[in-house]
Formats: C-alpha cells, structure tokens, sequence
C-alpha cells in the first residue's frame, strides 16, 4: 500500500492506494510525507476532489459487506448536481426496507468524495450528516450547483 498526502480545497487530505486502486481518503490531521505515487493515478483523484471531474471513473477497492458494497457502488451512479434520499439508496442497492443500514454505509464509507456519499440526502431533503461536517457537505453540493437553503434543505 501506498500513501499520498495532497493540499485541496478542502484541507489536507490522505490517499491510499493498493496498487491502482483508491482505498481510503481522508482529511489529513497532520502534514505528512507521503509515497512516490504516479502522476496517471494521482491526478484524476485530485481532479475529482476539487470538482473538476466526477468520480465514477477512477478505479477503487471498496472493502466491507456484501449490502455495503451495493451501496457504495450505487452512490458512484449519483451524477454531480444530483441527490437522492437514504431510502431511495437503499432501494438501488436491492434492499428498499434498509434505510438505516444505507444511511449507516453512507457514513463508513471509505472513500468519500470519490464515493459522493454527500449527494444522499434525508427524505424530507434536509442534508442528513457528513462524517467530515455539514459545512464541508453544503460547500461540495453547493460547488456541484446544488441549491441549499439557509436552514440546510435542499431546495
């Protein structure tokens, strides 16, 4: 496994890599040296957390249940600009009666951002959660031309 650590927009964020597959991404607690990553695999990452392309192409190792495998794929299939609600996710993920369990992928999701789990949204269209914070969420969903309301609702 390799590591890279790049400055974004959204902060200092860590990749890791298991060969040409994206496994992990996470903001950064601390300023780091990372490894020698080339510039074909790390790019199109880059690109896709500062907005500039959407994630559905870079290649990922998802890692966990069968149901949150589904999940996570089904979240890659949201296009930018869209969102859905955590029961709609679970309902493209074959299982419309797991909300919970949806919602519960959602936040253990291991690629965030690459993954779009802050394009699903609760019933009522308010913005749910975000394990890196609401701001964080408004700011990508806003960045994707999502309109928010000033009370967290999409609009």
């Amino acid at each position: 496994m390799t590591q890279a650590l790049v400055k974004t927009s959204l902060g200092h964020i860590r990749l890791e890599f298991d060969g040409p597959y994206l496994i992990r991404v996470e903001q950064a607690r601390s300023i780091e040296q990372g490894d020698q990553i080339s510039q074909d695999v790390l790019q199109p990452v880059i690109d896709c957390l500062e907005g500039r392309r959407d994630g559905l192409g870079i290649p990922v190792k998802l890692e966990g249940s069968d149901f949150q495998i589904k999940v996570w794929e089904a979240m890659r299939h949201v296009p930018p600009g869209e969102v859905i609600s955590y029961s709609e996710l679970a309902k493209r993920a074959g299982n419309m009666r797991a909300t919970r369990a949806a919602a519960s992928a959602c936040g253990q999701n291991p690629c965030a951002i690459i993954v779009p789990c802050h394009r699903i949204v609760r019933r009522d269209r308010g913005l749910g959660g975000f394990f890196w914070g609401l701001d964080i969420k408004r700011m990508l969903l806003k960045r994707e031309g999502v309109n928010i309301s000033h009370d967290g609702y999409i609009v």
